[in-house]
């Protein structure tokens, strides 16, 4: 009995530490954010540390693109997502500087994580996610 308590256990273990569970810890000022379904956005006057979006495209099998859409007039930000397990890079934002196109894939059906990270604190920033087909 303890033996098939203890390989439960450590199957338990195994899952929990290789599943995708990606926790938002950060200091903001005048923070807004959104978050419904396939749309994401964040708008602040000042962002440090890390704030996780969990978006998913109804429907199934169907591949999609990331519209990323983000501004930030100082710091620096590193914005990523994850659709199958694995943290992928999506773009690299510094003072001044603005994006609008697309990039990343997924399929729809799941859930997409975008991870955006501050590298330096953030200041006036924006940052808009929608999933596409």
């Amino acid at each position: 009995m303890k033996r098939i308590l203890l390989c439960f256990l450590s199957v338990l273990l195994v899952f929990s530490v290789t599943s995708c569970n990606y926790v938002s810890s950060y200091k903001a000022l005048m923070f807004v954010r959104e978050e419904r379904g396939d749309h994401g956005s964040i708008s602040f006057s000042y962002l440090e540390g890390t704030y996780v979006m969990k978006l998913r495209m109804s429907g199934k099998g169907q591949e999609g693109s990331i519209q990323c859409t983000a501004s930030l007039d100082e710091g620096e930000m590193n914005v990523y997502y994850d659709s199958l397990g694995v943290k992928e890079f999506l773009f690299n934002l510094k003072a001044g500087e603005s994006i609008d196109e697309r990039r990343g894939y997924f399929e729809s059906g799941r859930t997409v994580y975008i991870i955006i990270e501050t590298v330096t604190p953030a200041k006036e920033g924006k940052v808009e996610i929608d999933l596409r087909k």
